[in-house]
Parts: structure tokens; sequence; C-alpha cells
């Protein structure tokens, strides 16, 4: 028994891109599933931006605290709010979910009761 044989044997093709095309053609996404998807993306780049806007102080004055002699990119902050996006995107993107399952519930007993 060869290895390469039996793995030969059982390989799959990958997907062509009509194949890959027509799959997410398929998906439909509603209202709240777009307004996520836009929303996470929205975060993505707010994230970038107020993490250079609100530079960390990396050296301050001895004297004068107050004073920052040099800054840096915020890092912390821009990974909060990379993570706050996602996690809201998450909640309205699922309540997108249900509801899509929930009207095609609803279109499904329409059909058997008519």
């Amino acid at each position: 028994m060869d290895f390469f044989e039996e793995i030969s044997k059982s390989k799959k093709d990958f997907p062509k891109y009509n194949t890959i095309t027509k799959e997410v053609k398929k998906l439909k996404f509603n209202f709240y599933q777009g307004f996520a998807i836009v929303f996470f993306i929205v975060s993505i780049f707010l994230g970038i931006i107020f993490g250079n806007l609100f530079a960390a102080c990396k050296t301050s004055a001895y004297f004068y605290s107050d004073t920052c002699y040099v800054t840096e990119f915020n890092f912390s902050l821009m990974i909060t709010i990379w993570f706050l996006g996602l996690l809201v995107s998450m909640f309205i993107f699922s309540i997108g979910h249900i509801i899509a399952l929930l009207t095609s519930i609803n279109e499904k007993l329409g059909k058997n009761k008519a």
C-alpha cells in the first residue's frame, strides 16, 4: 500500500472561481447583516484614526509631568475599538440572521397553509 496513491485517490480538486462566485451570490444579507459588516469596517478605520489622534505619551518631562516630549501610536486604544466593534457587529449580525431564519420559516409555513 502506497501512501501517495491513497492521497491521490482521496483528494478533491480545489473549487473553481465560477463555483465560488455562485455560492457567494446565493447568500442574501438583510439590512441588519449588511449594517453589521459596514459597522465593522468603519470601526477598523476609526480604531486606526483614534489610535493616532489620542497618542500615548512615551517620554514626559521630569519636573512637569503634564508635558509630553515624545508620543507614539496608541495600540491599546486601537485594539479596544476593534474588539468592541467586532462584538457589536457580531451581535447585530446575529440578530439579522435570526430575523432571516424567522422570515424563511414564516414563508415556508405560509406555503404549507395555501
